[in-house]
């Protein structure tokens, strides 16, 4: 190196030539070198006695992160270093609800964020000019009839309107409605929540189209023939219809239970679809004095944000030139409301703790693919849904925890007793630990820790003995597998 470095001061060998025979030497050094050879962390103390050469310490990036090749493996990062929120109530939820006072008008998807349909021109971009108020306005329907209807006088009379109404617009645009007057009225301190008693039909209207169709059926949004953001956030809106629908059903399903249908009676004779899954020896602790107006006020809210979701989504689908029903959809989200509707502790398991916490570990990954394909405006969409998804995981998680507490059973075991009855084969990963924990739920409820302390991909009860009226077809359980391992193609994962 030395003669080169002269050579090159005298003018006989260039720069270039230099810089080459460099890059030939480390060329040849890498070869030799062991591949991804670890070289372990040296400590301050260590090297002192070495003259400080070794003050700066080194570590290879793949002695510190978990590779591709264990996450293909299905093991999660471990999640001991991550901070649980005590007596697993999520640290915002008190700010949330002092929020929900007021309705969120961002029913907008502007140049950057949600805005208001009223909102300065400054915040909207190319894509609204000419389709303001565009979001939930974006799907046709009669807006004066839905605007002009008479709302019920009590939310669960709104709950059976809305689950009643065919149109996607219609009934998000009747959500924000019904939300803003019962909200309001409850904020200001004077009167108490009109509930009334709710008569859901068993499944919500639907519109003529999408076509509701096997799993495998639905085109995967890789090989759509309308283009991978278009299939995508079809697949969002269908996702956040149900949403909308499975809150307003979770209010009129189990108004019932509200407290002012238990002022003086006893646990032991209160409603059953408090649990059909526990016991009497199970219900014997305590007195159960309903479920209070926050219960209620909670879902409602829900309901209101997966509005401004579902119309965020129709508002894209309309800028990229397709509707809502331009692609068939499947009916798996609906299938865990119509198993859990005599279970207060089922549908809080398996709706906000299983299905919704499936937005937190899908939505990054989506947002990944497509930025990746430049759908910069999508992704954004999807990353302000999979934020807001969080609240509605933890509201999921109080509130069963609350019942487990009436109940006096462990949620952990409650939780994965629910899941074995309703939706076998669900807890299936990747899962996003640091959302879900923030959120509440703990690791241990849906993941197997390994001996590595590592969180394996989640519980699985193939091999189990099925008990609590589960059913007994040995078919059953792999054709369960099958669906979910379509569901997760549908959300861009293709290995499990």
């Amino acid at each position: 190196d030395v003669i080169r470095l002269r050579a090159c001061a005298r003018g006989e060998m260039s720069v270039s030539a230099l810089s080459i025979g460099c890059a030939w030497r480390v060329g040849i050094a890498s070869l030799v070198r062991p591949p991804r050879a670890r070289v372990p962390r040296v400590s301050v103390s260590a090297v002192d006695g070495f003259g400080g050469l070794g003050r700066v310490t080194r570590r290879c990036r793949w002695a510190t992160t978990s590779s591709a090749a264990k996450q293909k493996q299905g093991v999660a990062p471990a999640v001991s270093t991550l901070e649980r929120p005590a007596d697993g109530v999520w640290s915002g939820l008190a700010e949330w609800r002092l929020e929900s006072a007021r309705a969120n008008k961002a029913w907008v998807w502007g140049k950057n964020d949600a805005v208001p349909a009223d909102a300065d021109a400054k915040h909207f971009g190319d894509e609204n000019r000419g389709n303001v108020p565009p979001g939930i306005w974006a799907s046709p329907f009669d807006q004066v009839l839905v605007e002009t209807t008479p709302l019920p006088c009590t939310l669960a009379g709104c709950a059976d309107l809305i689950l009643r109404t065919k149109d996607p617009a219609g009934k998000a645009a009747l959500s924000h409605r019904a939300y803003a007057k019962f909200a309001g009225e409850s904020s200001s301190g004077t009167e108490k929540l009109a509930l009334g008693f709710g008569s859901p039909p068993t499944s919500p209207a639907r519109p003529d189209k999408p076509a509701l169709v096997h799993p495998g059926l639905v085109p995967s949004p890789k090989t759509s023939e309308l283009g991978f953001s278009q299939a995508m956030m079809h697949n969002i809106a269908h996702i956040e219809l149900n949403a909308i629908d499975l809150a307003w059903d979770t209010i009129a399903r189990f108004s019932p239970m509200h407290v002012s249908r238990f002022a003086t009676s006893s646990f032991a004779d209160g409603e059953s679809r408090l649990s059909s899954s526990f016991s009497s020896r199970e219900q014997k602790h305590g007195t159960f004095a309903g479920l209070p107006d926050q219960f209620f006020l909670d879902f409602a809210r829900v309901a209101d944000d997966e509005s401004r979701h579902l119309g965020w989504c129709l508002q894209r689908l309309h800028e990229m030139g397709i509707a809502y029903g331009d692609i068939p959809a499947h009916n798996l989200l609906w299938e865990g409301a119509t198993s859990t509707a005599d279970s207060l502790p089922g549908r809080l398991a398996v709706v906000p703790c299983m299905q919704e916490a499936r937005g937190l570990d899908a939505g990054p990954r989506l947002v990944s693919k497509l930025r990746g394909r430049g759908d910069n405006r999508s992704a954004d969409i999807i990353a302000k849904i999979s934020a807001e998804e969080l609240a509605h995981v933890a509201v999921g998680v109080v509130w069963f925890r609350e019942v487990c507490s009436v109940l006096d059973v462990d949620p952990q075991a409650t939780f994965r007793a629910e899941i074995k009855r309703h939706a076998p084969e669900s807890l299936r990963g990747p899962f996003n630990h640091e959302h879900r924990v923030t959120a509440g739920l703990d690791p241990e409820w849906y993941a197997v820790p390994g001996t590595d302390g590592q969180y394996r991909m989640g519980h699985e009860f193939l091999h189990e003995n099925h008990t609590m009226n589960t059913p007994t077809d040995d078919d059953l359980p792999a054709a369960l597998k099958t669906r979910l391992a379509q569901t997760l193609r549908m959300e861009g994962v293709t290995e499990f």
